[in-house]
């Protein structure tokens, strides 16, 4: 009789029979291929194991797409946090230039001390800058 339980196969389709599997060991990777075992203990003997390959087949190609898709979102989360780090830059850079000293755009470059009195005055709301686009 093959052994279904090393696959994740159900018992469905069994009526009268007590579940007498114990619980799978920790860490055990049972898959959530979902094939009836009545179907396959009613087979023939080398149809069973024809079925089983089979099942066990699906079975591994469930575990590979189960393993891609964590990687898949632990890159997703990873490329999500670089985004938000890269919209908190462009933010700063973008910003309004009496505020660079406040949203600490020295962490891109050094402010040149000949330009700090020019932010100061921008910080305080008064008008010294050109016309947007003035950079080329």
């Amino acid at each position: 009789m093959p052994d279904f339980s090393r696959i994740g196969m159900i018992n469905d389709g069994v009526q009268n029979e007590p579940n007498r599997q114990s619980p799978p060991p920790r860490g055990f990777f049972r898959s959530q291929i979902r094939a009836p075992c009545a179907l396959i203990r009613n087979l023939p003997t080398r149809d069973q194991g024809i079925a089983m390959a089979f099942i066990e087949a699906l079975a591994l190609q469930h575990r590979k797409l189960t393993l891609e898709k964590k990687r898949l979102r632990k890159r997703i989360n990873r490329m999500q946090r670089r985004l938000t780090t890269v919209s908190r830059d462009l933010h700063i850079l973008g910003s309004h230039p009496g505020e660079w000293i406040e949203l600490g755009i020295s962490d891109f470059a050094r402010i040149p001390d000949c330009m700090m009195p020019v932010l100061d005055l921008a910080g305080q709301g008064v008008q010294v800058f050109c016309s947007p686009g003035g950079f080329a």
